[in-house]
Protein backbone atom coordinates (compact mmCIF):
# COMPACT_ATOMS: atom_id res chain seq x y z
CA UNK A 1 0.00 0.00 0.00
CA UNK A 2 2.42 2.65 0.64
CA UNK A 3 4.95 1.84 -1.98
CA UNK A 4 1.07 2.21 -4.42
CA UNK A 5 0.17 5.46 -2.14
CA UNK A 6 3.94 6.69 -3.24
CA UNK A 7 3.27 6.26 -6.85
CA UNK A 8 0.01 8.02 -6.54
CA UNK A 9 1.94 10.76 -5.02
CA UNK A 10 4.37 11.33 -7.20
CA UNK A 11 1.96 11.19 -10.08
CA UNK A 12 0.03 13.33 -8.49
CA UNK A 13 3.02 16.05 -8.44
CA UNK A 14 4.25 14.97 -12.07
CA UNK A 15 0.83 15.94 -13.20
CA UNK A 16 0.44 19.37 -11.13
CA UNK A 17 3.79 20.39 -12.25
CA UNK A 18 2.59 19.67 -16.29
CA UNK A 19 -0.43 21.58 -15.72
CA UNK A 20 1.87 24.66 -14.29
CA UNK A 21 4.41 24.35 -17.15
CA UNK A 22 1.76 24.26 -19.66
CA UNK A 23 -0.21 27.46 -18.02
CA UNK A 24 3.32 28.81 -17.84
CA UNK A 25 4.24 28.45 -21.81
CA UNK A 26 -0.06 29.99 -22.22
CA UNK A 27 0.85 32.92 -20.14
CA UNK A 28 4.65 33.56 -22.26
CA UNK A 29 2.53 32.77 -25.32
CA UNK A 30 0.16 35.33 -24.73
CA UNK A 31 2.50 38.10 -23.16
CA UNK A 32 4.53 38.22 -25.56
CA UNK A 33 2.23 37.69 -29.07
CA UNK A 34 0.08 39.93 -30.49
CA UNK A 35 -2.77 38.37 -28.43
CA UNK A 36 -1.24 40.31 -25.43
CA UNK A 37 -0.79 43.60 -27.38
CA UNK A 38 -3.13 46.46 -25.51
CA UNK A 39 -4.72 49.32 -27.57
CA UNK A 40 -2.06 51.99 -28.45
CA UNK A 41 -1.70 55.01 -25.88
CA UNK A 42 -3.11 57.80 -26.32
CA UNK A 43 -1.28 60.86 -27.18
CA UNK A 44 -3.09 63.79 -25.55
CA UNK A 45 -0.66 66.14 -27.12
CA UNK A 46 -2.04 65.38 -30.35
CA UNK A 47 -5.85 65.85 -30.73
CA UNK A 48 -5.92 64.68 -34.10
CA UNK A 49 -4.34 61.15 -33.14
CA UNK A 50 -7.43 58.98 -34.12
CA UNK A 51 -9.07 61.41 -36.01
CA UNK A 52 -10.04 59.61 -39.75
CA UNK A 53 -9.39 62.98 -41.82
CA UNK A 54 -6.36 63.07 -40.38
CA UNK A 55 -5.27 59.60 -40.73
CA UNK A 56 -6.50 59.93 -44.55
CA UNK A 57 -4.59 63.28 -44.83
CA UNK A 58 -1.64 61.80 -43.23
CA UNK A 59 -1.61 58.78 -45.46
CA UNK A 60 -1.62 61.11 -48.71
CA UNK A 61 1.40 63.40 -47.23
CA UNK A 62 3.35 60.04 -46.33
CA UNK A 63 3.74 58.75 -49.82
CA UNK A 64 3.94 61.91 -51.32
CA UNK A 65 7.35 62.68 -53.05
CA UNK A 66 6.77 65.96 -54.22
CA UNK A 67 6.84 66.68 -50.64
CA UNK A 68 10.54 67.22 -50.86
CA UNK A 69 13.22 69.93 -52.22
CA UNK A 70 14.06 67.16 -54.57
CA UNK A 71 10.95 65.64 -55.65
CA UNK A 72 12.00 62.39 -54.76
CA UNK A 73 12.05 61.95 -51.02
CA UNK A 74 9.02 60.27 -49.06
CA UNK A 75 8.65 59.24 -45.59
CA UNK A 76 7.86 55.72 -47.50
CA UNK A 77 11.29 56.67 -49.14
CA UNK A 78 12.60 55.00 -46.01
CA UNK A 79 10.01 53.27 -44.18
CA UNK A 80 8.02 51.14 -47.20
CA UNK A 81 9.87 48.69 -48.93
CA UNK A 82 8.72 45.92 -51.70
CA UNK A 83 5.11 47.22 -50.39
CA UNK A 84 5.52 46.47 -46.84
CA UNK A 85 6.55 49.15 -44.10
CA UNK A 86 10.18 47.82 -43.47
CA UNK A 87 12.66 50.42 -43.47
CA UNK A 88 14.77 50.36 -46.83
CA UNK A 89 18.24 49.89 -46.42
CA UNK A 90 19.27 50.76 -49.67
CA UNK A 91 19.48 54.19 -48.76
CA UNK A 92 22.77 55.22 -46.19
CA UNK A 93 22.76 56.82 -43.25
CA UNK A 94 25.43 59.55 -44.05
CA UNK A 95 27.55 61.31 -41.26
CA UNK A 96 25.03 64.07 -41.02
CA UNK A 97 22.52 61.47 -39.67
CA UNK A 98 24.81 60.23 -37.45
CA UNK A 99 25.14 56.59 -39.46
CA UNK A 100 21.39 56.11 -37.46
CA UNK A 101 19.16 52.32 -39.62
CA UNK A 102 15.81 53.75 -40.11
CA UNK A 103 13.62 52.09 -37.29
CA UNK A 104 10.65 50.48 -37.38
CA UNK A 105 7.00 52.91 -37.89
CA UNK A 106 4.36 49.96 -37.53
CA UNK A 107 4.18 49.91 -33.44
CA UNK A 108 5.64 53.23 -33.27
CA UNK A 109 2.66 54.69 -31.20
CA UNK A 110 3.44 52.51 -28.46
CA UNK A 111 6.74 54.81 -27.94
CA UNK A 112 7.41 57.40 -25.21
CA UNK A 113 10.49 58.56 -26.98
CA UNK A 114 11.52 58.85 -30.29
CA UNK A 115 14.96 58.44 -32.20
CA UNK A 116 17.69 55.71 -31.07
CA UNK A 117 18.68 58.82 -28.04
CA UNK A 118 15.14 59.21 -27.52
CA UNK A 119 15.22 63.22 -27.88
CA UNK A 120 11.60 63.59 -29.33
CA UNK A 121 8.49 63.04 -27.05
CA UNK A 122 5.81 62.28 -29.37
CA UNK A 123 5.55 60.69 -32.80
CA UNK A 124 4.26 63.73 -34.60
CA UNK A 125 6.92 65.98 -33.49
CA UNK A 126 9.40 63.00 -34.48
CA UNK A 127 7.87 63.12 -38.19
CA UNK A 128 8.58 66.88 -38.35
CA UNK A 129 12.21 66.52 -38.11
CA UNK A 130 13.41 64.37 -41.56
CA UNK A 131 10.87 67.19 -42.97
CA UNK A 132 13.28 69.80 -42.27
CA UNK A 133 16.59 67.62 -42.44
CA UNK A 134 19.36 68.61 -45.67
CA UNK A 135 19.97 64.93 -46.32
CA UNK A 136 15.69 63.70 -46.34
CA UNK A 137 13.05 66.02 -47.69
CA UNK A 138 15.27 68.93 -46.58
CA UNK A 139 12.47 71.65 -46.72
CA UNK A 140 12.38 74.78 -44.85
CA UNK A 141 9.97 75.13 -42.47
CA UNK A 142 7.26 77.66 -44.57
CA UNK A 143 8.33 75.92 -47.82
CA UNK A 144 6.81 72.71 -46.07
CA UNK A 145 3.42 74.99 -45.23
CA UNK A 146 3.23 76.22 -48.39
CA UNK A 147 3.54 73.05 -50.29
CA UNK A 148 0.97 71.52 -47.85
CA UNK A 149 -1.55 74.51 -47.64
CA UNK A 150 -1.55 74.66 -51.68
CA UNK A 151 -1.98 71.28 -52.50
CA UNK A 152 -4.25 70.06 -49.70
CA UNK A 153 -6.49 72.89 -49.23
CA UNK A 154 -9.65 70.47 -49.19
CA UNK A 155 -8.16 67.89 -46.46
CA UNK A 156 -7.32 71.20 -44.39
CA UNK A 157 -10.30 72.43 -44.74
CA UNK A 158 -11.74 69.68 -43.54
CA UNK A 159 -9.51 69.40 -40.37
CA UNK A 160 -9.75 72.96 -39.60
CA UNK A 161 -13.84 73.20 -39.00
CA UNK A 162 -13.04 70.28 -36.18
CA UNK A 163 -10.67 72.94 -34.46
CA UNK A 164 -10.89 76.68 -34.10
CA UNK A 165 -7.49 77.22 -33.12
CA UNK A 166 -6.00 75.53 -36.00
CA UNK A 167 -8.36 77.56 -38.73
CA UNK A 168 -7.35 81.16 -36.86
CA UNK A 169 -3.76 80.26 -37.94
CA UNK A 170 -4.84 78.33 -41.29
CA UNK A 171 -5.98 81.37 -42.36
CA UNK A 172 -3.39 83.54 -41.64
CA UNK A 173 -0.86 81.75 -43.68
CA UNK A 174 -3.46 81.90 -46.43
CA UNK A 175 -3.01 85.71 -45.97
CA UNK A 176 0.79 85.40 -46.22
CA UNK A 177 0.41 83.24 -49.13
CA UNK A 178 -1.71 85.58 -51.17
CA UNK A 179 -0.39 89.28 -50.16
CA UNK A 180 3.10 90.57 -51.55
CA UNK A 181 5.39 91.86 -48.90
CA UNK A 182 3.78 89.94 -46.02
CA UNK A 183 6.41 88.84 -43.53
CA UNK A 184 6.26 85.61 -42.30
CA UNK A 185 3.58 84.94 -39.86
CA UNK A 186 5.84 82.46 -38.16
CA UNK A 187 3.76 81.17 -34.94
CA UNK A 188 0.96 80.21 -37.77
CA UNK A 189 3.72 78.56 -39.92
CA UNK A 190 4.43 76.50 -36.84
CA UNK A 191 1.59 75.50 -35.76
CA UNK A 192 0.20 74.20 -39.18
CA UNK A 193 3.70 72.94 -39.47
CA UNK A 194 3.00 70.94 -36.36
CA UNK A 195 -0.48 69.86 -37.60
CA UNK A 196 1.67 68.32 -40.33
CA UNK A 197 3.25 66.30 -37.89
CA UNK A 198 0.21 65.10 -36.45
CA UNK A 199 -1.65 63.98 -39.17
CA UNK A 200 1.63 61.92 -40.08
CA UNK A 201 1.70 60.68 -36.95
CA UNK A 202 -2.33 59.44 -36.98
CA UNK A 203 -1.31 57.85 -40.02
CA UNK A 204 1.71 56.05 -38.88
CA UNK A 205 -0.57 55.22 -35.70
CA UNK A 206 -3.24 53.62 -37.71
CA UNK A 207 -1.10 50.91 -39.56
CA UNK A 208 -1.05 47.06 -38.46
CA UNK A 209 1.06 45.36 -36.70
CA UNK A 210 1.87 42.07 -39.04
CA UNK A 211 1.17 38.41 -37.71
CA UNK A 212 4.47 36.64 -37.89
CA UNK A 213 5.42 32.92 -37.76
CA UNK A 214 5.91 33.65 -33.89
CA UNK A 215 2.77 33.93 -33.49
CA UNK A 216 1.32 31.31 -35.25
CA UNK A 217 3.66 29.06 -32.32
CA UNK A 218 1.78 31.17 -30.01
CA UNK A 219 -1.71 30.81 -31.14
CA UNK A 220 -0.83 26.91 -31.55
CA UNK A 221 0.25 27.16 -27.87
CA UNK A 222 -2.43 29.00 -26.71
CA UNK A 223 -4.90 26.26 -27.99
CA UNK A 224 -2.66 23.50 -27.10
CA UNK A 225 -1.93 22.79 -30.55
CA UNK A 226 0.72 20.13 -31.63
CA UNK A 227 3.70 22.34 -33.05
CA UNK A 228 5.44 21.21 -36.10
CA UNK A 229 9.03 20.92 -36.19
CA UNK A 230 9.89 24.29 -37.14
CA UNK A 231 7.19 25.43 -34.78
CA UNK A 232 9.36 23.02 -32.11
CA UNK A 233 12.86 25.09 -32.59
CA UNK A 234 11.25 28.78 -32.53
CA UNK A 235 9.48 27.33 -29.41
CA UNK A 236 13.08 26.40 -28.42
CA UNK A 237 14.66 29.13 -29.20
CA UNK A 238 12.17 31.71 -27.43
CA UNK A 239 12.56 29.80 -24.04
CA UNK A 240 16.32 30.92 -24.47
CA UNK A 241 15.36 34.15 -25.55
CA UNK A 242 13.17 34.70 -21.94
CA UNK A 243 15.90 32.72 -20.34
CA UNK A 244 19.63 31.93 -20.15
CA UNK A 245 19.55 34.72 -22.94
CA UNK A 246 17.84 37.16 -20.81
CA UNK A 247 16.92 39.31 -24.17
CA UNK A 248 13.72 39.29 -22.83
CA UNK A 249 15.48 41.90 -19.67
CA UNK A 250 14.83 44.71 -22.43
CA UNK A 251 13.37 43.24 -25.60
CA UNK A 252 10.08 42.61 -23.36
CA UNK A 253 6.38 41.96 -24.52
CA UNK A 254 4.15 41.58 -27.79
CA UNK A 255 6.64 44.38 -29.86
CA UNK A 256 9.93 42.59 -28.15
CA UNK A 257 10.96 46.31 -26.29
CA UNK A 258 10.65 47.94 -22.97
CA UNK A 259 10.72 50.85 -24.53
CA UNK A 260 13.71 52.39 -22.69
CA UNK A 261 17.42 53.08 -23.37
CA UNK A 262 19.99 51.18 -22.25
CA UNK A 263 24.06 51.00 -22.42
CA UNK A 264 25.05 47.41 -24.20
CA UNK A 265 28.67 47.92 -24.93
CA UNK A 266 27.98 48.96 -28.78
CA UNK A 267 31.42 48.67 -31.23
CA UNK A 268 32.01 52.60 -31.69
CA UNK A 269 32.11 53.93 -35.25
CA UNK A 270 35.14 55.44 -35.86
CA UNK A 271 34.10 58.57 -37.78
CA UNK A 272 31.53 59.08 -34.72
CA UNK A 273 33.84 58.60 -31.45
CA UNK A 274 32.67 57.74 -28.12
CA UNK A 275 28.49 58.56 -28.23
CA UNK A 276 26.98 60.07 -25.64
CA UNK A 277 23.55 58.71 -26.65
CA UNK A 278 20.69 59.54 -24.49
CA UNK A 279 22.53 61.70 -21.67
CA UNK A 280 23.07 63.77 -24.33
CA UNK A 281 19.70 65.16 -25.29
CA UNK A 282 17.92 65.01 -21.36
CA UNK A 283 19.25 68.68 -20.60
CA UNK A 284 16.86 70.16 -23.47
CA UNK A 285 13.89 67.47 -23.93
CA UNK A 286 11.45 69.38 -21.52
CA UNK A 287 12.00 72.50 -23.39
CA UNK A 288 11.71 71.47 -26.92
CA UNK A 289 10.18 73.15 -29.61
CA UNK A 290 7.52 70.74 -30.58
CA UNK A 291 8.13 68.79 -27.30
CA UNK A 292 4.32 68.03 -24.56
CA UNK A 293 4.91 70.97 -22.77
CA UNK A 294 5.16 73.32 -25.78
CA UNK A 295 2.20 75.66 -27.08
CA UNK A 296 2.11 73.43 -30.04
CA UNK A 297 0.78 70.62 -27.94
CA UNK A 298 -2.73 69.69 -27.23
CA UNK A 299 -2.09 68.33 -23.87
CA UNK A 300 -2.78 69.38 -20.49
CA UNK A 301 -0.49 70.30 -17.47
CA UNK A 302 -1.39 67.36 -16.00
CA UNK A 303 -0.67 65.12 -19.21
CA UNK A 304 3.48 65.41 -19.70
CA UNK A 305 3.92 62.62 -16.59
CA UNK A 306 6.97 61.18 -18.84
CA UNK A 307 8.68 64.32 -18.69
CA UNK A 308 8.10 65.06 -15.02
CA UNK A 309 9.37 61.40 -14.04
CA UNK A 310 12.46 61.57 -16.50
CA UNK A 311 15.58 59.22 -15.19
CA UNK A 312 18.50 61.58 -15.74
CA UNK A 313 21.38 59.84 -13.83
CA UNK A 314 24.59 59.85 -15.67
CA UNK A 315 25.21 55.51 -15.16
CA UNK A 316 21.86 54.74 -16.50
CA UNK A 317 22.02 57.16 -19.31
CA UNK A 318 25.93 58.00 -20.68
CA UNK A 319 26.19 55.93 -24.02
CA UNK A 320 22.54 54.18 -23.53
CA UNK A 321 20.46 53.93 -26.73
CA UNK A 322 16.66 52.80 -27.33
CA UNK A 323 15.82 49.45 -27.07
CA UNK A 324 14.22 48.37 -31.02
CA UNK A 325 11.47 46.51 -30.87
CA UNK A 326 12.75 43.01 -32.68
CA UNK A 327 9.51 42.55 -35.24
CA UNK A 328 10.38 42.18 -38.72
CA UNK A 329 14.28 41.95 -37.69
CA UNK A 330 14.38 39.05 -40.13
CA UNK A 331 14.50 41.98 -42.50
CA UNK A 332 17.13 43.65 -41.80
CA UNK A 333 20.64 43.12 -43.24
CA UNK A 334 22.71 45.95 -40.58
CA UNK A 335 21.59 45.56 -36.55
CA UNK A 336 22.83 48.46 -33.96
CA UNK A 337 21.76 51.74 -33.67
CA UNK A 338 24.74 52.12 -35.84
CA UNK A 339 24.81 49.30 -38.04
CA UNK A 340 27.30 47.95 -36.60
CA UNK A 341 26.87 44.16 -37.23
CA UNK A 342 26.02 42.95 -40.51
CA UNK A 343 24.38 39.61 -39.16
CA UNK A 344 22.43 38.29 -36.20
CA UNK A 345 24.81 35.96 -35.39
CA UNK A 346 27.72 38.41 -34.69
CA UNK A 347 25.27 40.60 -32.80
CA UNK A 348 24.53 37.44 -30.65
CA UNK A 349 28.42 37.04 -30.31
CA UNK A 350 28.28 40.59 -29.16
CA UNK A 351 25.92 39.58 -26.71
CA UNK A 352 26.83 36.14 -25.60
CA UNK A 353 30.76 37.26 -24.82
CA UNK A 354 30.41 41.15 -24.35
CA UNK A 355 33.37 43.77 -23.88
CA UNK A 356 33.45 46.02 -21.15
CA UNK A 357 32.83 49.29 -22.94
CA UNK A 358 34.07 52.40 -23.21
CA UNK A 359 31.88 54.57 -21.04
CA UNK A 360 32.55 53.73 -17.28
CA UNK A 361 36.23 54.53 -17.41
CA UNK A 362 35.00 58.15 -18.59
CA UNK A 363 33.26 58.65 -15.20
CA UNK A 364 35.76 56.39 -13.31
CA UNK A 365 33.78 53.26 -12.96
CA UNK A 366 34.96 49.92 -14.42
CA UNK A 367 31.96 49.58 -16.84
CA UNK A 368 28.86 50.87 -17.72
CA UNK A 369 27.55 48.09 -20.04
CA UNK A 370 24.04 46.28 -18.75
CA UNK A 371 25.66 42.95 -20.22
CA UNK A 372 26.82 40.11 -18.32
CA UNK A 373 28.35 36.61 -20.31
CA UNK A 374 25.54 33.98 -21.34
CA UNK A 375 27.76 31.36 -21.87
CA UNK A 376 25.59 30.33 -24.92
CA UNK A 377 26.21 26.67 -27.03
CA UNK A 378 26.59 26.97 -30.60
CA UNK A 379 23.22 25.10 -30.78
CA UNK A 380 21.47 27.48 -28.30
CA UNK A 381 22.91 30.48 -30.56
CA UNK A 382 21.34 28.48 -33.45
CA UNK A 383 17.66 27.78 -31.85
CA UNK A 384 17.90 31.63 -30.53
CA UNK A 385 18.51 32.84 -34.50
CA UNK A 386 15.56 30.17 -35.54
CA UNK A 387 13.55 32.15 -33.17
CA UNK A 388 14.14 35.81 -33.85
CA UNK A 389 14.29 35.21 -37.97
CA UNK A 390 10.38 34.01 -36.89
CA UNK A 391 9.45 37.40 -35.40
Amino acid sequence: MKKIARFLSVLFISVLSSISIKAGDIEDAIYFSLRGLPPFPVDKSNYFQQNPDAIRFGGKLFFDTDFSFSGDVSCASCHFTNSRFIANESIPAGQSRNFRMVMQITGAAYNRFYFWDGRIDSLWAQALEPIEHPDEHNLQRHEAVKYVVNKYAKDLDTLMAQSDGYQKHLMLVHHWLTSQNQSLPIESINHVFALIGKCLAAYQASLPIDRTMWDEVAIAKINNQPLTLIQEKIWQGFNIFKGKGRCSACHDGPLFTDFSFHNTAMPTVSVLGIEVGRYRVLPEIQDLEFGCHSIYSDAGKDDCLHLKYLNKRIEENFGAFKTPTLRGINNKTRFGHAGQFSSLKAMIEHYNAPPIGTHGKLINQQSLSELQPLSLTEQEKGHLITFLEAL
